[in-house]
């Protein structure tokens, strides 16, 4: 999952929180430094039940996976679209748990059990997602409790403890970690995290996946990707979700939210320290409308809102030739608005990247934001759980 609109309420202000688990803007490179057609299937593939790594996990195999959230203010949340869409989904990770500074893990969403259990009826693994999200005073990941939690051997034993019970007491296939905005002080103690918490799982047979946020080149140092050691923690973790997301976004002027062209260069630098076959593709299905009267704070958008939005003022929606994906302007009360989104050609060309370079599958964020054609023409084209073939 990379977030963080401005609402009228707090609850408002969470839903922005959540965009795309990670929307700060992409590092500026140091001075003097150089940062280095799908093809249709007649028969629809479903997702497959069995041993939870053996189903999953292998060079063999490519998933297509879901993020679950609840539905914040006029954001919607994701069980209409998980439960219509089940039977292509081969796991599902639900944004329900947090942390806090002892390493106890708590619900921080509408924990529903049987939601859960229907997606595991109908094929999918079920992941218990755990981030450092604060949801209520000041919104936004917590760098603090990051480090104090990774910085401490102790307390990271006792997360680490604490995330594998969880699994076993309510019947989870894994756990999709989502800690970010991690110091870069900590980059060794986060990697040391992913290690400790990968071999207790597997010890049960559960799967570990890990959201990093996108980057081309690596700074250590830098205060948003460096606690993030692509090669330590792809070593480690059974899959990756690279957060190919948000090129522009909260605190960034307007632009595409993930341009064709950035998100090849993000996986080029990825399939460089991770084996390819671990990397998940992030999707986000979600828009960002831009207005001059608040430039780097958009507001958050579903694919529905967005054609809503747009009807609204009688506007044309264009294609950016050199970004690939649909975009418009309008004006409304003196203020003019850009608005850039996702629908299923722009995700068909990030959907062609993952098949080009042969990654393990693709991960949307978030469900029920999305352009429904989707289903019917990207991923099932695209194929759930099936070896990864290179586009002919």
């Amino acid at each position: 999952m990379k977030r963080f609109l401005t609402f009228m309420s707090s609850a408002l202000i969470l839903g922005l929180t959540l965009t795309g688990c990670t929307n700060v803007p992409p590092p500026n490179p140091p001075q003097n430094q150089n940062p280095q057609q799908t093809t249709q299937n007649t028969k629809l593939p479903e997702a497959e039940a069995g041993a939870t790594r053996e189903s999953v996990l292998g060079p063999e195999k490519r998933v297509v996976m879901g993020f679950y959230t609840d539905p914040e203010g006029p954001v919607p949340g994701s069980k209409e679209t998980m439960l219509k869409n089940a039977k292509l989904l081969d796991e599902v990770a639900f944004f329900w748990y947090a942390f806090d500074a002892t390493g106890k893990v708590k619900p921080s969403g509408k924990v529903d059990l049987s939601i859960k259990e229907a997606a595991q009826k109908n094929g999918s693994k079920a992941y218990a997602l755990v981030h450092n999200m604060n949801l209520t005073g000041t919104v936004g990941f917590d760098a603090n409790l990051a480090h104090k939690v990774l910085s401490n051997s102790g307390i990271r034993a006792n997360l680490v403890t604490n995330l594998v019970n969880l699994t076993t007491k309510d019947g989870w296939d894994g756990i999709s970690v989502d800690i970010e905005k991690a110091p870069p002080g900590d980059r060794n103690n986060f990697s040391a995290f992913v290690s400790e918490l990968a071999k207790a799982l597997k010890a049960k047979d559960k799967v570990l996946n890990i959201s990093i946020p996108a980057k081309f080149v690596d700074y250590p140092s830098d205060l948003w990707s460096g606690a993030y050691d692509y090669a330590a923690i792809g070593k480690a973790a059974d899959q990756i979700i690279l957060m190919t997301y948000d090129e522009h976004g909260l605190g960034t002027t307007q632009g595409p939210v993930a341009s064709e062209g950035w998100v090849d260069r993000v996986i080029k630098f990825a399939v460089g320290k991770i084996p390819k076959e671990k990397i998940v593709m992030g999707l986000p299905v979600y828009s960002f409308d831009w207005g001059t009267n608040k430039p780097t704070m958009p507001d958050y958008l579903s694919y529905a809102q967005t054609l809503e939005r747009a009807k609204k003022h009688g506007v044309e929606i264009v294609t950016d030739p050199n970004a690939k994906v649909p975009q418009f302007v309008y004006t409304a009360n003196g203020i003019r608005h850009e608005v850039y989104f996702e629908n299923i050609a722009s995700l068909r060309a990030k959907m062609d990247n993952a098949l080009k370079y042969k990654l393990h599958g693709v991960a949307v964020w978030r469900l029920g934001m999305e352009d429904p054609a989707i289903w019917d023409q990207l991923i099932r084209t695209y194929g759930t759980n099936k070896e990864t073939r290179e586009k002919k």
